[in-house]
């Protein structure tokens, strides 16, 4: 194994969500001699890709790698619009907003905005999730193409897909449908299928400029809501994420949900040639 395919390994450790690590917990979780493990952990530590605490010895990502990642997310606006967002509905809502994208198969959480109520569904930036079994997964596979959502899972309605739970869809065809149902509501819910007890109300955005793809959703313990407490989240979160996707110009949120009703048309008042003419002046403008 080469020095870089050992740096990948131990960040895609940090990736897949954890926040520090021990010596022994990077060995047995790469299979490594511990001579390896050593050699590496110290490498990276001296190049400043790691830090490591002085009282308990664990491992975390290392000053360097935090500055890159923030000034990542500084060069990227559509960020910062979507942190704008997760403020409001975390706000409103009292639950925790998570903003994710899409990464082949699985969602990944970018950023995380605790809410204030007292029981809070918690997964650090980095967590991974396949996109069949969720709410924040299904609403971001809505936002691609039919050749798109084909490269990821080809064109056999039958293929199987990774078994993820309780009324998760379990073929390519039934997460086709899935998809299909969200893109026509904009707008994804799942209650107790992939995570038993949590439930999600998701929406996503797409950047028409650079094809960026983001999910926002609100995450709630399922004990805490009812249906109308269901409704009044998905009111929320496609008022905010509906915004926030007219603001972008992204195309999916400037046109009419599908099977709205046509806007009416414009009416004008005929003007009468009596000598007493009335206007009527409701809709002015157009209705």
């Amino acid at each position: 194994m080469s020095i870089l395919d050992g740096v990948q390994r131990v960040l895609t450790l940090f990736a897949e969500g954890a926040t520090e690590l021990s010596f022994t917990e990077v060995a047995q979780r790469l299979a490594l001699p511990k001579s390896s493990a050593s050699r590496l952990l110290n490498q990276m530590q001296h190049y400043g890709l790691l830090d490591q605490d002085a009282v308990t010895r664990r491992y975390r990502l290392g000053a360097l790698v935090q500055r890159a990642v923030r000034t990542g997310l500084a060069a990227r606006p559509l960020d910062e619009a979507c942190r704008a967002v997760l403020v409001r509905l975390s706000e409103a809502s009292g639950l925790t907003a998570y903003l994710s994208t899409l990464n082949r198969r699985e969602t990944v959480v970018l950023q995380r905005l605790n809410g204030a109520h007292p029981v809070q569904v918690l997964s650090p930036p980095g967590s991974r999730r396949q996109a069949s079994g969720t709410a924040m997964g299904r609403a971001l596979l809505s936002r691609l193409s039919d050749a798109e959502f084909a490269a990821l899972y080809g064109r056999d309605p039958a293929a199987p897909l990774p078994p993820e739970g309780k009324d998760c869809p379990t073929t390519v065809g039934a997460l086709a449908a899935r998809v299909a149902e969200v893109r026509a509501d904009r707008c994804g819910v799942a209650i107790d299928e992939a995570m038993p007890g949590i439930g999600a109300v998701a929406a996503a955005v797409r950047d028409p400029e650079t094809g960026d793809l983001r999910g926002l959703c609100v995450s709630f313990v399922a004990f805490q809501v009812d249906a109308v407490r269901v409704a009044t989240l998905r009111a929320l979160v496609l008022d905010q994420v509906g915004a926030l996707g007219r603001d972008l110009g992204d195309p999916f949120w400037t046109a009419p949900p599908v099977g709205a009703p046509p806007a009416p048309a414009d009416t004008t008042m005929a003007k009468t040639t009596t000598a007493k003419t009335t206007t009527a002046t409701a809709g002015e403008g157009g209705a």
